[in-house]
């Protein structure tokens, strides 16, 4: 018999026989640590689920696949995985509308239908595809993948699954008083529960010239399609943003041929993912892409009458381009639930239900806030859907702080980081390694590694994310060094 321990502060949940000396993810003492339940986890020699430690893509078969469908990991990064489970107090025929068909939208679905042989499920999507892996589209972008393999499920897996879908249909209003929401055709739809897992929207900075034609953003399959084909017509483009997605959208821009140049305002790329060190390294592999990276550049207009024509910079610098692509993040869709006056700060106010400020109403990914944090990561919403399906149906489950990760690929470059790498004091231990496009970091505090940046090394990323998920001690005769650490992981 397990433990799991919660920490009071962060939320942060230690599965182990004891709490953590410290918590990973906000550096308090074990004195702030509090039994939370106590768990099975023993695995069973037959177990029929495998988790990806990259990206945390749950597979069901009887061994690990070859490739993660999500972010490409290969087989070694897939540990055996038990799926936790919660005894049923379901309300029966109850009646769930999912408003969102992302990941946090269908895993609410999966979920309610894995636990709930009676409930009906319905799932509104807005685009006229059936659900898909949106991290793919970047490798859809650079011809990896085809749009069949970016479908989660076929059409006939929700006819037996009894999972309502409505396709092309958005929804225009959510009344809770009536507990009905409304489509855009004008069609009502009745709930017991609603999920609201509508995601968020590309986020385009008050740019004069970005509302001409040719000046887009990437967010749909749609989107997708529009941007390959007119790339490779041109030859050419532009991407504002060298946050993650700018840099997955041009790296696979440029696979095709087409010349990139990417745009960052900040000093050096992906600052809330990387330091300076191993931003220049990034920049140089992509610089050998035929990549031109352009930092701490301020855009004065996108200029053009009807279609774009170029990007001007704020030293009067005209830069020529027929197609324009703005990567500058995302923001939660919280339209909806303003006006239908649920509680909404950054994103819809959740709390460890992810239940909103309306008792028959609960949120899950992109668009949700949980207690100040807008996660915007594909983990932390299958996560959230999960929780806020089984509390929909009657169950009783929380939904905790998790460790931030984030894993990019440029290309055949893989980039990850995790926690604390920018330490601020000496408290911290920084060890680092850098060879020719590959660099690696540790950030160790108190014995226990909380931050971590590697290029380059996918197997590596893979242990420090399993160090850190399980807070593995390291004695002070054995991290002198980076080899040392390395050698321990």
């Amino acid at each position: 018999m397990i433990k799991s321990y919660k920490c009071i502060v962060c939320g942060h949940i230690h599965v182990g026989s004891e709490p953590p000396q410290n918590c990973p993810v906000c550096g308090v003492s074990a004195d702030d640590f509090i039994v939370y339940e106590e768990q099975i986890q023993e695995k069973e020699s037959n177990t029929q689920f495998w988790r990806c430690i990259n990206c945390e893509y749950i597979h069901e078969g009887s061994e690990a696949p070859d490739v993660c469908p999500v972010c490409g990991a290969g087989k070694d990064a897939f540990e055996p995985y038990v799926k936790n489970t919660v005894d049923s107090t379901s309300d029966g025929n109850i009646k769930v509308l999912i408003i969102g068909s992302g990941i946090a939208g269908l895993t609410s679905a999966e979920e309610i239908r894995n636990n709930s042989d009676n409930a009906e499920i319905t799932l509104i999507s807005g685009e006229k595809h059936l659900p898909y892996y949106r991290l793919n589209l970047t490798r859809y972008l650079a011809k990896e993948t085809d749009k069949s393999s970016l479908n989660i499920h076929e059409q006939e897996w929700y006819a037996q699954k009894r999972i309502n879908i409505i396709s092309g249909k958005e929804v225009s209003l959510i009344d809770k008083d009536k507990k009905q929401v409304k489509l855009d055709d004008g069609t009502f739809l009745e709930y017991d529960r609603l999920i609201v897992a509508n995601g968020a929207h590309p986020f385009v900075p008050p740019i004069t010239g970005s509302q001409l034609k040719n000046v887009v953003t990437l967010r749909t399959l749609d989107d997708a399609d529009f941007i390959l084909d007119k790339s490779c017509k041109l030859g050419s483009c532009i991407c504002i943003g060298g946050g993650i997605l700018g840099l997955e959208v041009a790296g696979a821009i440029a696979k095709s041929g087409v010349k990139v140049t990417l745009l960052e305002g900040a000093e050096w790329l992906m600052p809330r993912q990387l330091n300076r060190k191993a931003s220049v390294i990034l920049k140089k592999y992509m610089k050998g892409l035929g990549i031109e990276v352009r930092e701490n550049v301020k855009i004065d207009e996108i200029v053009g009458s009807e279609e774009c024509e170029g990007v001007r910079l704020s030293t009067g610098e005209l830069l020529e381009t027929k197609l324009v692509i703005i990567t500058a993040g995302v923001r939660p869709n919280t339209y909806l639930a303003r006006k239908a006056g649920l509680e909404v700060n950054m994103g819809l106010v959740v709390n460890n239900n992810m239940q909103t400020s309306d008792e028959n109403i609960y949120a899950a990914g992109d668009v949700t806030e949980h207690y100040g944090m807008v996660y915007g990561l594909w983990n932390a919403a299958q996560y959230q859907g999960k929780v806020a399906a089984l509390n929909a149906i009657g169950m009783n489950v929380q939904f905790e702080a998790i460790p931030r990760s984030n894993v990019l690929k440029v290309l055949d470059l893989d980039i990850f980081s995790i926690g604390e790498f920018n330490p601020v004091d000496g408290s911290y231990y920084v060890y680092e390694n850098e060879t020719e496009n590959s660099y690696a970091s540790f950030v160790l505090r108190d014995g226990r590694i909380i931050g971590s940046i590697v290029i380059g090394d996918k197997t590596l990323s893979v242990k420090v994310k399993q160090a850190v998920e399980k807070g593995l001690v390291f004695p002070r005769e054995l991290y002198d060094s980076f080899d040392t650490i390395k050698e321990r992981l």
